[in-house]
């Protein structure tokens, strides 16, 4: 098997990464396999710890409550299983964030009059003022951290992502995971639409 060689001449492999290439190739190892999945594991929580560190830690927000804050701020208000879809994680992981959130006046809770079982999460102006503050100083960071990338390279890792992450859940519904499969978060994004289309047409002026 040649999948080792790439990396004894690729000089943009760290020498950690080299080494561990060669004592797993040497074991029956997929080098290549390997150094995607340990590149996407690793680089993600580079990126993230990062951008957690300078555009989240001086607004006393962590990644959890940033990321319920953008999607409550992008779909609209939602329940916290639709959150647990949006996010893909179970309704507990949502809760404690949610928590947070609402004794800082970001969010607040509104039980259903039809279904007093069901919470519906939804930002306050405070929670509206600071998202929309922190998504700019977050994406300024997306484009710092990915300067040295093409246009096209971008796409395409972004798309290569997306791919390896399809993958990832269709493997995971295949072997039975214990976790229901989420459904697709973009219906919630055609809800939002619907919905923000909706209110546009009720704030707008009658016209004579």
């Amino acid at each position: 098997m040649l999948n080792d060689m790439p990396s004894r001449q690729d000089p943009t492999i760290p020498p950690f990464e080299e080494s561990m290439r060669e004592f797993l190739s040497a074991r029956g190892t997929d080098a290549d396999a390997q150094s995607v999945v340990y590149n996407l594991d690793n680089g993600a929580l580079s990126v993230v710890s990062a951008l957690e560190f300078l555009a989240l830690r001086p607004h006393d927000l962590t990644h959890a409550g940033f990321v319920v804050l953008m999607s409550v701020w992008i779909t609209g208000p939602r329940e916290t299983r639709e959150l647990a879809a949006i996010l893909r994680v179970t309704k507990g992981a949502i809760v404690g964030a949610v928590d947070t959130l609402e004794r800082r006046g970001l969010v607040a809770r509104e039980r259903s009059l039809e279904d007093r079982r069901f919470v519906t999460v939804k930002l306050t102006d405070e929670g509206t003022d600071l998202i929309s503050r922190v998504q700019k100083d977050w994406h300024a960071l997306e484009r710092e951290v990915t300067a040295d990338l093409t246009d096209r390279e971008r796409r395409t890792l972004a798309a290569l992502c997306r791919k390896v992450g399809h993958s990832a859940r269709a493997l995971r519904r295949s072997r039975g995971g214990a976790t229901p499969h989420l459904p697709d978060p973009a219906r919630f994004l055609k809800t939002a639409r619907k919905s923000s289309a909706t209110e546009e047409v009720h704030r707008a002026p009658t016209q004579r």
